[in-house]
């Protein structure tokens, strides 16, 4: 995944341009909080196989643990971190829906696949063991990881296979939860617009959360009032703005700090290029967050 100071928004093709589908083996370990929010273009498919996590997609939060599944549609924002201490592990699994059906006015293309591209049309996220769902999706799913590295050497069709089967249980699944609670079109439409409003901030926050930012100038990106903002961010994110940012530069500091042998820059350096002009704040801040003082964080990354 990219740095969390770079883009949020991941543009860089996942697996190659005639097979777009790759699998990544992924681990947050103690010294790393977590991923931040970020979205990209391809459908996300993750098995932990190791502690918890929690994910956040589309402002609603996950626990996961082992042998949990979790479903990510594209444009989704999402980010995942640790649950409380816990060291997790997990395989990603990344592909666009071309790799299926090349022509998006195909059959399938229109009756099914268009159902797992609108995220706020997917209600199935987490899918959880020892549910009837997860048992027809784990073997599949564990076949695809058993294969990660022969997706060029004659497995392209099981890869396909594993797919549509995964698809098509997801599908029976679909059916039965849109026939006890349907979305309309417009109001699909405007969550999207929504969501398009939040990535605006959040790719506006990677560039500049090192200057002033206020909810009045958050409000403004997004082009609402400032208490529309407020309840938009928390909805689609599941935290506040302000948290976020906070957060945020948290992590840029943190990342500086472990780097600060070499550059030599002190603390009060770090705190000012990371957008806190209160260093007292920042360390207490810093403390709450990562359970330890910057100087100490410096010492131990």
């Amino acid at each position: 995944m990219e740095s969390s100071r770079e883009s949020l928004h991941e543009k860089a093709s996942h697996g190659k341009k005639i097979f777009p589908y790759i699998v990544y083996h992924s681990r947050i370990p103690e010294w790393l909080s977590g991923f931040p929010l970020h979205w990209h273009e391809e459908f996300e498919i993750i098995l932990v196989t190791f502690g918890k996590a929690v994910f956040t997609v589309n402002g609603k939060r996950y626990v996961a643990k082992k042998n949990d599944i979790l479903l990510i549609p594209p444009e989704s924002i999402h980010s995942i971190e640790r649950h409380f201490e816990d060291f997790v592990e997990y395989f990603n699994i990344l592909f666009t829906f071309s790799l299926l059906e090349e022509n998006s006015e195909s059959h399938c293309t229109r009756r099914y696949f268009s159902k797992f591209l609108d995220a706020g049309n997917f209600r199935t996220i987490q899918i959880e063991e020892n549910t009837s769902l997860h048992q027809k999706l784990f073997l599949p799913v564990q076949d695809l990881i058993q294969h990660r590295e022969e997706t060029f050497s004659g497995y392209e069709l099981m890869i396909k296979s594993r797919l549509f089967e995964i698809f098509h249980n997801l599908a029976q699944e679909n059916l039965k939860e849109n026939a006890s609670s349907l979305e309309s079109s417009s109001d699909s439409s405007i969550s999207k617009k929504n969501t398009e409003k939040i990535k605006k901030i959040l790719s506006f926050t990677a560039e500049h959360f090192s200057e002033p930012i206020t909810i009045q100038d958050a409000a403004s990106i997004c082009s609402v009032s400032e208490s529309r903002f407020m309840g938009l961010f928390k909805q689609q994110t599941g935290m506040s703005y302000i948290q976020y940012l906070n957060n945020y530069r948290l992590e840029a500091a943190a990342e500086e700090l472990s780097d600060s042998i070499r550059t030599k820059k002190s603390v009060t350096e770090i705190a000012l290029q990371n957008g806190f002009e209160n260093i007292s704040y920042f360390i207490r801040a810093f403390r709450a967050k990562f359970d330890c003082t910057p100087k100490e964080y410096s010492r131990k990354h």
